[in-house]
């Protein structure tokens, strides 16, 4: 015996044109349970048992009409509807009635998204932990790309999540690649979007520059849905299961030189369980567009204002700019491999570092409170007044 609820969904299923074995499948359920109920004129009613009468049976066939028609399952929007037709029961025998049918719906419409050639790229990260490398701790991340076509996958750890991070990522997956897909989903990433303004996603400015030069429409996921970004979500877990986990290496250069050899070998060619093909066979017929000649500038950027015997102050390191640039707001930029740059609008200008650091004011102070903790004292003479050794016999002879 099925629930009323499930009588109606193979109704509704079966009207909307799925196969009575869909059916069983979506709902759990037998074949020959669907085809009773499809070929069935009345829903299943309790046997054994009296049934009670609730407040709200004479807005049950409402109810389906709207929820099964309609497709409107928000609960407070039934009531209100229902109470204005004379209902007067509470709200909890309401709640309880329709959550079977917005389960099933719910359920029902959670299918995988297949995405044309060359649609869309899916990225997220994955946070790896504390490690230590070279005597150093630090904070490793992997970032992963997934095409959703071909499932062609790209992966490649860092130290950082940053927005600069992110975009270099992304232009390395590119050229893996070999292209740039028409859209890109992201989790909402707080480096990528600056929230969200009733309900539309708020695109950081550089990032949106970022899409822009490339020619891609990024997309963010949906808040709470989970599934909408399956692909890459498990090819992040088919990374750490079959390549890092007992994986050693010397650097993180080592470490991508080594995931871009086993996504070659390996990763890319293993067959692929949706598709049944491999991501590499079916990478030749992603559409992907073209890459730009020069890479989009990923540097730091921070400005600084020089002084007036014309240097500037950049992470504890003192840089030199010629006499020409005291006192200007000057552009500083920094590649993730460490190569500054000095920009003045929008001129590059030479600079020539002139001391390996900058002591801050608070280690200046610690310096000479250390200083003076440690400096020998010496103890200032106090003048005594000294006398003969007569006088005291003079004092001796005269009390006796």
């Amino acid at each position: 015996m099925i629930t009323r609820g499930d009588f109606f969904m193979i109704k509704d299923m079966f009207k909307r044109g799925m196969s009575i074995s869909s059916i069983a499948r979506e709902l759990e359920l037998d074949r020959g349970t669907v085809r009773k109920y499809v070929n069935a004129s009345a829903a299943p009613s309790k046997q054994n048992r009296k049934k009670l009468k609730s407040k709200l049976d004479p807005y049950k066939e409402y109810l389906h009409q709207r929820m099964l028609e309609d497709g409107v399952y928000n609960g407070e929007r039934l009531l209100d509807e229902i109470r204005q037709l004379g209902y007067t029961g509470g709200k909890t025998i309401l709640k309880d009635y329709i959550k079977p049918f917005r389960d099933k719906e719910r359920k029902k419409y959670s299918v995988r998204y297949e995405t044309l050639p060359g649609e869309q790229m899916q990225v997220d990260w994955k946070e790896i932990g504390e490690i230590i490398l070279g005597g150093e701790r630090i904070k490793l991340s992997m970032f992963v790309a997934t095409l959703g076509y071909s499932r062609m996958k790209y992966a490649e750890f860092t130290i950082s999540q940053d927005q600069e991070h992110v975009l270099q990522c992304l232009i390395n997956s590119f050229k893996y690649f070999g292209g740039v897909p028409q859209k890109v989903l992201f989790d909402n990433m707080r480096t990528v979007t600056d929230g969200r303004d009733q309900g539309l996603v708020k695109w950081n400015a550089r990032f949106a520059e970022f899409a822009a030069y490339y020619d891609f429409i990024p997309k963010a996921c949906r808040p709470y849905r989970a599934k909408t970004k399956g692909k890459v979500e498990r090819a992040i877990q088919y990374i750490t299961n079959n390549f890092y986990v007992g994986t050693t290496f010397d650097s993180i250069e080592d470490l991508n030189c080594q995931v871009e050899r086993w996504l070659d070998r390996i990763g890319n060619r293993k067959k692929n369980d949706t598709t049944g093909i491999s991501p590499q066979e079916r990478w030749s017929e992603e559409k992907l567009g073209s890459l730009q000649k020069l890479d989009y500038d990923t540097s730091y950027r921070v400005y600084r204002k020089t002084h007036f015997d014309s240097t500037l102050s950049y992470k504890g390191h003192k840089w030199l700019l010629p006499k020409e640039f005291a006192i200007k707001e000057i552009l500083v930029k920094e590649s993730l491999s460490g190569v500054m740059c000095f920009y003045y609008q929008g001129e590059e200008i030479t600079a020539i570092q002139t001391s390996a650091s900058v002591i801050s004011l608070a280690d200046q102070i610690k310096k000479k409170q250390s200083a003076v903790v440690a400096a020998p004292h010496s103890v200032p003479t106090i003048p005594v007044n000294t006398r003969s050794l007569t006088v005291y016999d003079d004092l001796v002879r005269g009390e006796s």
